[in-house]
């Protein structure tokens, strides 16, 4: 199955978008199936409340954020050549990912956070070996500002800017002093304007610290679920030994990028750590590392035999959780 799919291009452009929309098509019409969620996070609520009045709209509006994140994705990787070669099977894992389980089906903050992550990340490895990269470090310090303006936990992220500028950059204060005010401009922007039209208190802890101040756990799974987390578990194991015994065959940029992408992962948990609930949407923010850290795996292995079982693992694991 693996094998067909890596030889036809265009069969792996086009099965993740159809199994995507049927995924999120035959959720959306489930029972008791919601299309909005922000119960946790007062700042998402605050930008996008509006459209939790329109069911179907939240839907294909969701749809839409996740199909635009997984070709950003696949662009990015494809364009700094991060794979053996072009594939678009890191969108074939992203768009998953993020249908995998019934309460990833709707629009919800960590969904909008991932996009701006991708987007930061972009502009990071853009970053390399420019004499003056002012430009690309703001919208990256932009883009993970305006990602834990929406998402709180992922503010952890403004660390791994500042690894990111020492990474593909140098010891330059005007990088850092760049990236940082770029992350906090969003915060200043929101500071502003509940200071003018209520008041500073009414942000900091009605919109921020209240993220934090509801935790509820969701860890509990039927045996669908226990099994899809297992096969993930023991994927990304094989997957992330792969990646990592390999960095070095990959060009310097590329090297880079790749290490970008195992503190990517770092963050992303200790995000996890943090956030209000510990369920499959705090999980959302792992799925672009690991798109491309399974993606470098199936592309690059040469055994025939695992991949070839961990692949079909992982789609039969993602059929039993979602349509049974």
């Amino acid at each position: 199955m693996l094998r067909i799919l890596k030889a036809n291009p265009i069969l792996l452009l086009v099965l993740p978008v159809l199994l995507g929309g049927t995924i999120w098509a035959w959720v959306a019409l489930l029972p008791g199936s919601s299309s909005f969620y922000s119960d946790t996070m007062p700042m998402f609520n605050t930008f996008f409340k509006w459209i939790s009045y329109f069911p179907i709209g939240a839907l294909v509006f969701g749809l839409a954020v996740l199909l635009l994140e997984a070709f950003t994705l696949n662009s990015f990787i494809n364009k700094h050549s991060l794979l053996k070669q072009s594939s678009y099977l890191p969108a074939f894992f992203y768009i998953l990912f993020c249908s995998c389980r019934h309460t990833l089906i709707c629009f919800y903050p960590s969904l909008v956070a991932s996009l701006f992550l991708i987007l930061a990340v972009r502009r990071l490895a853009e970053s390399y070996k420019k004499e003056k990269a002012l430009s690309e470090l703001f919208d990256a310090g932009l883009f993970i500002g305006i990602a834990a303006l929406v998402y709180v936990p992922v503010i952890v992220f403004v660390f791994f800017l500042w690894i990111a500028v020492l990474i593909m950059r140098s010891l330059n204060w005007r990088d850092w002093i760049v990236s940082v005010i770029g992350f906090a401009l969003p915060f200043i922007f929101a500071m502003g304007y509940f200071t003018v039209f209520y008041s500073p208190e009414h942000f900091w802890y009605d919109r921020i610290m209240l993220a934090f101040g509801n935790y509820k756990l969701g860890l509990s799974m039927p045996w669908k679920g226990m099994l899809l987390f297992i096969c993930l578990i023991i994927t990304a194991i094989v997957s992330t030994w792969f990646y990592i015994n390999r960095i070095s065959d990959n060009i310097l940029k590329a090297q880079k990028v790749s290490v970008l992408m195992l503190w990517f992962v770092f963050f992303a948990v200790v995000s996890i750590v943090l956030s209000p609930e510990k369920n499959a949407r705090s999980f959302v923010i792992l799925a672009m590392p690991f798109s491309y850290i399974f993606s470098n795996y199936f592309t690059k292995s040469k055994s025939k035999v695992l991949p070839e079982m961990l692949f079909i693992f992982f789609i039969v694991t993602i059929v039993l959780s979602v349509f049974f």
